[in-house]
């Protein structure tokens, strides 16, 4: 299975592409059920999160929860998920959010899930998102339990 191993990364130069390879994921995505995006401040991490949103029927806005920590969207082919770790300061704040009782819901997405690796649950997608020159974005992903992705 292509994310039970780092894979090659791929290279968006749009967010054309970006929802291009986001809806390719969808299958791996829905599979894993957690993915912790990850990446520095404006990788494109709510872009992604929107394109997959895009790809499961959302139409509803997607937003960053970067204040309100948890949205919720539905009427798609599946309920979505969406947390932002950035403004929290310890592990004890994320369990707090207590995004455990979604995990099987629905497809849950976490921007800044590294900040608390320890709290990833085996089998969350790792992906990782890292601005290039010209506007582009190196894409690469793999499950937790392989640790081996830089």
């Amino acid at each position: 299975m292509a994310t039970d191993n780092p894979v090659t990364p791929h290279v968006v130069r749009s967010l054309n592409e970006t929802a291009k390879l986001a809806s390719s994921l969808l299958p791996q995505l829905i599979q894993a059920g957690i993915v912790s995006l990850e990446g520095p401040l404006g990788a494109g991490k709510t872009h992604f999160v929107k394109a997959v949103a895009n790809a499961l029927g959302i139409s509803t806005e997607v937003t960053s929860p970067t204040f309100t920590l948890l949205q919720s969207y539905g009427s798609g082919m599946q309920q979505l998920y969406h947390s932002d770790w950035y403004r929290l300061e310890s592990p004890e704040e994320a369990l707090a959010l207590g995004l455990e009782e979604y995990y099987g819901e629905g497809l849950m997405i976490i921007e800044w899930g590294d900040k608390f690796p320890e709290l990833l649950p085996p089998g969350t997608l790792r992906i990782r998102i890292e601005p290039q020159p010209h506007e582009s974005r190196r894409i690469s992903w793999r499950r937790k339990d392989f640790p081996s992705l830089p």
